[in-house]
């Protein structure tokens, strides 16, 4: 009995912490062009950017207050709050899709090549919307569930991790790299307290790995390369 109380308060601890480290992350991108603009105030491109923002933050808060009622043993509150995270999912997945097209027809980021960030961004929201469904199919499987809505948060991060205002966020590796320590402290801390990684994880971790294949490989198809192009109105 004792073991369970502890391996439980272990997982609030680190959850917690993961939720934490999820939220400073998404801040330290956008401090000066969201938060410190003033959020809804903030000037940006569009409607639809105030929209995606609004969203994508809201999901991280939801993360953060989802975890902080499990641990307070508030589990109803848990549930009922989970009803604004399912629908709160497909509308983030909208949402991104079109703001992505929008970026990409303004040529929002001219560092990053069209086809890259066409193929970034689309795979991550694709990622995501598997990852949420998944999560909600095993609401009833509470180890599985955190897990994977945790991947879930961390498969939309790397905009946020890629305006990191530091010197050695130069390069899309730089970015992969910092993004890929998410999912590794998770993989960590299940060899760390059972001694195996636990089945979302490991699925969690092969949907990441999948993905950021992906973001390398696609941008250099011809074929992407001319729906890329198709998106842009080149």
């Amino acid at each position: 009995m004792l073991n369970v109380v502890s391996g439980r308060r272990r997982d609030h601890v680190f959850f917690g912490a993961m939720a934490l480290a999820v939220a400073a992350a998404v801040y330290i991108g956008f401090e000066n062009s969201y938060f410190r603009a003033g959020l809804i105030f903030a000037h940006l491109p569009s409607v639809m950017v105030h929209i995606h923002g609004a969203l994508f933050v809201g999901w991280v808060l939801l993360l953060a207050v989802q975890i902080t009622l499990v641990a307070s043993g508030h589990t109803r509150w848990h549930r009922q709050l989970g009803v604004l995270g399912a629908v709160m999912a497909p509308l983030m997945v909208i949402a991104g899709f079109v703001t992505l097209v929008l970026a990409l027809r303004r040529n929002a980021v001219p560092r990053i090549q069209p086809s890259v960030f066409f193929a970034g961004d689309l795979l991550q929201l694709i990622a995501f919307a598997i990852l949420v469904t998944w999560a909600l199919r095993k609401r009833k499987e509470p180890a599985a569930h955190k897990r994977l809505m945790l991947f879930a948060t961390i498969a939309i991060l790397a905009p946020a991790v890629d305006r990191w205002p530091f010197a050695f966020m130069n390069s899309i590796l730089m970015t992969t790299a910092v993004l890929t320590a998410f999912p590794l402290a998770l993989a960590a801390y299940d060899l760390a307290t059972t001694r195996r990684v636990h089945w979302a994880t490991r699925w969690g971790l092969a949907l990441y790995v999948l993905m950021i294949v992906g973001i390398f490989v696609l941008p250099a198809l011809p074929p992407w390369q001319a729906l890329t192009s198709w998106v842009v109105g080149a």
